[in-house]
């Protein structure tokens, strides 16, 4: 049995795949326990990530989401877009990095598999959208080792990848007749991700031909976060400024935390009316396809919103998208500076941005394949098409599409999946394959390594696909008798403005060198992304040292036990 999770920012998902009697390939997705906002033990194909910290403990899921309002200083919620940073976060006197509470959320998940007993796995395949960095790859990784998960039976793969190989698997059960794409021959398809807090762009050619499947990433968008919760934010932006103004408030006349609370009873408002206006506009339609849905409207109230006075509010398709306008208006030449740009973040000038990054001409673009949660929200899907000209292709389920994906990618690799069975045509048949599914990650950025003042040197350029390995020979030379100080960039290029440090290293010298004395480095980058270098250094006059720095990877990190309640 093979695992898949996928672990979002505001929901995780975890699958399982496995052959039956007959080698027919199973895949569902496991409910998961948790406590409901009652204290109620139920069972859901989705955990929210959040988690509610008590000095008895932590509690993940519905209840910690149900708890975000009244015991907000003691729940974490979107943890994902701080994987990779020094963010923390201080409960009761301990802190805790992204990684901590992304360990908490895939601890309550494992505890769940053990408690069933029959879940033994041999691998488990965990996502992380394509853009991330590799310090946020690491992040996760280290998240499923603190969780309990064995390291050597971890592999992480991009969620627009597994999104896509899940609608593949989907695709491959049905007769060839019955199938929406022919994969036969080679499809350009633009994988726009969009879920609670991220939006990943990636454009992969598909084909399979042979029974062999092949996918070829072509080009990653920078990691943007944008998703759910910033529709959400800009909605209660908008809703905000409008009541003041209809209520003459102006700035001074409320207090700064009245103001604030206001502002977070709105954003809490806000998912509420997105998912009861999504559900509302999907239901109208099962009913009559043709129905005006730019006037479907919900209604929401917020007691005692000001001056113990009730906020009721009564929002259709149409007002939805006026509030939210901003985040479909490609922002192309209007933002002079680099804070502007980034907060002036939407939908469509990600696309663009990734299409121009990799000189990728629209037009040779034939599918897109909307996933994450966010893409069922109608407006979003209608920007996309309007912009890109292609047709729309989906999974069954996008809130699950990316943990189905993971959880079958073993099967796809070192097998090959036989598409065309012989017998039944609605059959799948695993058919060994000397050829591995081709899905070779590639990395959104170049990696740069620097030693002294001056312009970072690319060692590993953006496109790269992973595993690599290069050396750099007599390039740089020491500064100092007693060690060498590295720091590892990341971004597009030596030139890029938004180039960041990822990692600050230091080596000792066993013995003094020369200053002055060039040294050699050697370094790979593994299938999961991690970075390994390798230092030499001789003088000539002392004895010749090596050193080998695992820049990402942890190699102390082990299982932590969080105390997870999990009361069943």
């Amino acid at each position: 049995m093979y695992l898949g999770i996928d672990l979002g920012t505001t929901n995780s998902v975890v699958a399982r795949s496995f052959s039956d009697i007959n080698n027919n390939l199973i895949t569902d997705v496991i409910r998961i326990g948790q406590l409901d906002a009652n204290d109620n033990w139920e069972t859901d194909e989705k955990l929210p990530s959040m988690v509610y910290f008590t000095p008895e403990g932590k509690t993940v899921g519905e209840k910690a989401k149900a708890l975000r309002d009244e015991e907000r200083k003691y729940v974490v919620t979107n943890a994902k877009r701080f994987m990779g940073t020094d963010k923390t976060w201080t409960m009761y006197g301990t802190e805790y990095k992204a990684r901590d509470i992304g360990a908490i959320v895939l601890q309550h998940c494992r505890k769940e598999l053990d408690r069933r007993g029959n879940m033994q796995y041999d691998t488990v395949v965990i996502t992380v959208p394509a853009s991330f960095t590799v310090s946020q790859t690491e992040d996760t990784i280290a998240a499923a080792i603190l969780a309990g998960f064995d390291r050597n039976k971890v592999i992480v793969k991009h969620e627009p990848t597994a999104a896509l190989l899940s609608y593949i698997d989907e695709q491959s059960k049905r007769r060839a007749d019955e199938r929406d794409v022919d994969f036969s021959t080679k499809k350009r398809v633009l994988v726009f991700d969009l879920g609670g807090g991220t939006c990943d762009t990636t454009i992969i050619d598909v084909l399979i031909k042979n029974n062999k499947v092949k996918f070829t990433e072509l080009g990653i968008g920078r990691y943007k976060e944008l998703g759910g919760i910033d529709f959400d934010r800009c909605f209660a932006d908008k809703l905000l400024e409008e009541f003041f103004a209809t209520n003459e408030i102006r700035a001074g006349e409320l207090d700064e935390l009245d103001k604030a609370e206001m502002y977070r009873r709105l954003k809490l408002g806000a998912e509420k009316i997105k998912e009861n206006l999504s559900a509302k506009i999907k239901n109208e339609r099962m009913n009559d396809p043709d129905c005006d849905i730019e006037n479907i409207s919900v209604k929401y109230n917020i007691p005692r919103f000001y001056k113990d006075k009730p906020y009721r509010l009564t929002i259709s398709k149409r007002a939805y998208d006026e509030y939210t306008r901003e985040l479909y208006i490609d922002q192309k030449n209007r933002s002079r500076r680099i804070d502007d740009a980034e907060r002036n973040q939407n939908i469509i000038s990600i696309i663009r941005e990734t299409l121009e990054a990799y000189n990728i001409d629209k037009d040779s673009i034939d599918l897109v394949f909307m996933t994450g949660g966010m893409t069922k929200f109608p407006t979003v899907r209608e920007k996309v098409s309007e912009y890109v000209g292609k047709p729309l292709i989906e999974p069954e389920d996008p809130m699950n599409a990316v943990a189905r994906g993971a959880s079958v990618y073993q099967f796809y690799k070192p097998t090959v999946l036989e598409l065309e069975a012989k017998e039944d045509p609605s059959a799948l048949e695993p058919s060994e394959s000397e050829h591995e599914f081709g899905d070779q990650m590639m990395l959104a950025e170049s990696i740069m390594l620097n030693v002294s003042e001056g312009l970072p040197r690319v060692i590993i350029p953006r496109g790269t696909k992973v595993p690599y390995e290069g050396s750099l020979r007599g390039m740089f030379k020491t500064a100092s008798p007693s060690g060498v100080n590295l720091d590892i960039y990341a971004g597009n290029d030596e030139f890029d403005s938004k180039m960041r440090i990822e990692k600050t290293l230091s080596q000792d010298f066993d013995s003094p060198v020369n200053p002055g004395t060039p040294f050699d480095i050697e370094y790979s980058i593994d299938k999961n992304k991690a970075i390994t270098l390798k230092i030499m250094i001789d003088d000539g006059i002392h004895d010749s040292q090596e050193f080998v720095i695992s820049v990402y990877g942890d190699e102390n990190v082990a299982e932590q036990n969080y105390e997870v309640t999990t009361e069943f």
